[in-house]
């Protein structure tokens, strides 16, 4: 018979719907989502097809226990009764997170204290020997009811390891991911990504098309734990690995103006195993063009909207307006905005938006569509002959 463990996902806020869809794709149960996360059920074969597979996950948590708690000695109590031994290793170091919300116990470096105590009154002997694995808590307190969780990812997610070099304010790569899910761009079709930066957003779209999971290099702290079945993460693994495409039969036309830029995506993408996939070129976005003869297809676009990065970002986005409206009519377009300013002058009709937290900051992406770019150019064209 097998046995259900009960899996939390941290989520960019504003992707849970998208992590949703992807849980669902790989046979998650009892999927609900709250803000910034995703509650969910499986197996052991589950967590190893999640922690391998999904795109749009930062960090994969399991539960250990819950329970109700209003004074610290019964918090510790609680918690020396869970199974710690299915998750905790011999000699491992334990850290602990805590966070609470409308309870009787708000002091969280206390929380954490008690949660780390009653760990240790349950393993003992187990932990007094000291190695290299290092094991992530996670306790929440809310109306006095403790959800308890132990890290399964390590290293969160998005860090996939090939970008080690990185242009200013970088996309996270899960965000990267999110919106090629949701513009649902498919290989076949052509893709372009100007102001590349380090390449995130070309390196996760060839990645997605062909089936190269994200997360095969990562190290998995639950291959410590003592419910860690080696076969069953072998044949998980392997079948993944399985799943992998040749080269895309288009490329991905991938540009900047930046030297440094295009150094950086180049290499990012060699370490992603991609570098074949990509046509990458330095061209000012406000040059880009397409050929009349060439089929349309999807445009991404994460400008500098002058945030983080010094410049006029309204001025850019002006500009940036006038070449989708110019030379890629009848093409789709996701572009990255940040407030109504920036949307306004980049003077598009929007067809939907994704409102999401980057950095710290909402913004929008904005997914043009086909009909409305080509619709916004006859605007423009009408409005100039006025």
């Amino acid at each position: 018979m097998k046995h259900y463990l009960q899996f939390y996902a941290v989520i960019i806020p504003g992707l849970e719907l998208l992590a949703v869809q992807e849980l669902a794709s790989l046979s998650a149960h009892d999927i609900r989502k709250e803000q910034g996360g995703v509650r969910f059920s499986g197996t052991l074969d589950t967590l190893y097809r999640v922690s391998l597979r999904a795109r749009c996950i930062t960090r994969l948590q399991v539960r250990v226990g819950k329970c109700h708690a209003m004074q610290w000695a019964e918090l510790q109590h609680h918690v020396a009764n869970m199974a710690w031994e299915r998750f905790i290793p011999k000699g491992a170091k334990i850290s602990v997170h805590a966070s609470a919300e409308k309870s009787k116990l708000m002091h969280t470096d206390k929380i954490a204290e008690h949660v780390f105590n009653g760990i240790h009154d349950a393993l003992g002997k187990r932990l007094h020997k000291s190695n290299a694995s290092e094991q992530r808590v996670y306790v929440h307190i809310t109306n006095n009811r403790c959800d308890i969780r132990v890290d399964a990812s390590g290293e969160r997610l998005d860090r996939r390891g090939y970008r080690l070099q990185s242009a200013k304010a970088p996309m996270r790569e899960t965000l990267a991911a999110a919106v090629l899910q949701w513009m649902d761009w498919q290989q076949d079709q052509p893709l372009i990504v100007p102001m590349c930066g380090s390449g995130t957003l070309a390196i996760e779209a060839a990645l997605l098309a062909r089936k190269i999971a994200p997360n095969m290099q990562h190290d998995f702290p639950f291959k410590d734990w003592d419910i860690f079945k080696g076969k069953d993460w072998k044949r998980v693994f392997d079948k993944t690995n399985s799943m992998v495409r040749d080269a895309l039969p288009i490329k991905i036309q991938v540009s900047d103006v930046h030297t440094g830029a295009i150094a950086a995506c180049r290499d990012n993408a060699q370490r992603a195993g991609v570098l074949a996939d990509l046509d990458v070129q330095q061209l000012d976005v406000r040059k880009l063009k397409v050929g009349n003869d060439q089929p349309t297809g999807l445009i991404l676009c994460n400008p500098p909207y002058g945030l983080r990065i010094d410049m006029d970002g309204v001025q850019f986005y002006r500009d940036l307006g006038h070449v989708l409206r110019d030379s890629f009519q009848g093409w789709r377009a996701a572009v990255m905005c940040p407030d109504w300013k920036h949307e306004k002058a980049l003077a598009l009709p929007v067809r939907r938006r994704l409102r999401v937290k980057h950095g710290g900051l909402w913004l929008d992406v904005l997914d043009v569509s086909s009909n409305d770019v080509e619709r916004a150019g006859k605007m423009n064209d009408q409005k100039v002959q006025a």
